[in-house]
């Protein structure tokens, strides 16, 4: 099942520890994020900053952000898109095959007859 991605935006960061907050725009309480859960590293958080991820839990049942993105950053393709794509292609590659198999059949009869 895909999670829903939330939009909030960053209110502290200690960049000596990699860790801050990001406060929701629904108002909610402040979520943890750490540097690790930005999908994209280009440049350090900023206070300020609009962000989108996915909200997850610790293994104390807290809340944290996962695959976090910096406003206007693509999200990253799930694994289960990306077997669900490369089941599909693989599909549609495979008569592309057959019909170069059977062309080079062809020349080959052609060539040696």
């Amino acid at each position: 099942m895909k999670k829903k991605r939330q939009t909030g935006t960053i209110k502290y960061w200690n960049g000596r520890k990699g860790f801050g907050f990001i406060q929701p725009d629904d108002d909610e309480k402040q979520v943890f994020v750490h540097i690790r859960a930005f999908t994209i590293r280009k440049k350090k958080p900023l206070i300020g900053q609009v962000v989108t991820y996915v909200l997850s839990a610790d293994n104390q049942g807290r809340s944290r952000a996962e695959d976090v993105l910096v406003d206007g950053e693509i999200a990253a393709v799930s694994e289960e898109e990306q077997e669900s794509t490369s089941i599909i292609s693989r599909i549609t590659s495979l008569p592309v095959i057959v019909v170069l198999v059977l062309v080079a059949a062809f020349i080959a009869w052609t060539y040696f007859k």
